[in-house]
């Protein structure tokens, strides 16, 4: 009888590394760029585009300061 090879693999699913960012650092953070720098850092085994991903993030942050701050009348 013919003997077959086995049949290929079948794909695993790509795992996720999970990344946690630490909003609260950030908020605490000067400016945006140095917001940006942590989140590339935190990000540097991502493969995907992070450029909107971190733009969005910190736009999210400028928000949350805002309401953290409290307003001057």
């Amino acid at each position: 009888p013919l003997s077959l090879p086995p049949p290929p693999p079948l794909p695993q699913e790509e795992e996720i590394p999970e990344l946690e960012i630490d909003v609260d650092e950030l908020l605490d953070m000067e400016s945006d760029d140095t917001r940006a720098a942590r989140v590339k850092e935190l990000l540097v085994d991502c493969y995907k585009p992070t450029e909107a991903f971190i733009s969005g993030l910190l736009d999210k942050i400028r928000g949350m300061q805002k309401l953290s701050t409290p307003q001057k009348k």
